[in-house]
């Protein structure tokens, strides 16, 4: 009985100290998934990779059209990038051409933040920018078309194309059918590409 007796007192013990025991260690938490890159609420990137900028045209009705309005288009383009700045391309050590920057402007038919005085009548297949100079690149012509709801252009790694100048105008047209594009109508006021200045951005790179 007496052994009977120990052996339950012994077996009490095992379990009180089996009870107390401490727990395994947790397992280490999941390292944290990536931030996503941030978006506008178009899904464009909120900040540009390195050698690219972004600008959005945003068109709204030309009101008065014929009357006070400096403009005969039915859609009047306002450019929120008023002072886009760039780099002009370059050569790396073997002489291969590496890009300047890369210009995207987007095209929006509203004014922004919502749908007042939203123009939805424009074919924007008859939008393009038409620059003064060849910042573009000779090959451009001096004219960059949409495409879709996108401008798409690369500023030129000639010298001669950029000249010794800093702002290189353009400005928002409309192919009114005229076969002389001099005579196609302006949609909005002439913004300006700065080539070269010291805050125009990172130098473009492979």
């Amino acid at each position: 009985m007496r052994k009977l007796g120990l052996l339950m007192v012994l077996a009490a013990v095992a379990a009180a100290l089996g009870c107390n025991r401490p727990a395994s260690e947790p397992a280490p938490a999941s390292e944290p998934a990536p931030a996503a890159a941030a978006l506008t609420e178009n899904g464009e990137p909120l900040e540009s990779k390195a050698g690219t900028k972004h600008a959005w045209i945003y068109f709204t009705q030309n009101h008065d059209k014929g009357g006070e309005s400096p403009y005969k288009t039915d859609c009047v383009a306002a450019i929120v990038a008023e002072r886009i700045g760039a780099q002009m391309g370059t050569k790396d050590d073997k002489g291969n051409v590496i890009p300047g920057t890369r210009i995207i402007w987007h095209i929006r038919l509203g004014n922004g933040f919502n749908n007042d005085d939203k123009c939805a009548m424009l074919d924007t297949s008859k939008i393009y920018l038409r620059f003064d100079t060849d910042v573009m690149g000779k090959a451009a012509g001096r004219r960059l078309n949409a495409t879709g709801m996108k401008i798409d252009g690369t500023v030129s790694s000639d010298k001669g194309d950029i000249g010794a100048i800093l702002d290189h105008k353009y400005q928002v047209m409309y192919d009114n059918g005229a076969v002389d594009p001099k005579m196609h109508d302006p949609a909005g006021p002439d913004p300006i590409v700065v080539v070269g200045c010291g805050s125009c951005g990172d130098p473009p790179t492979n």
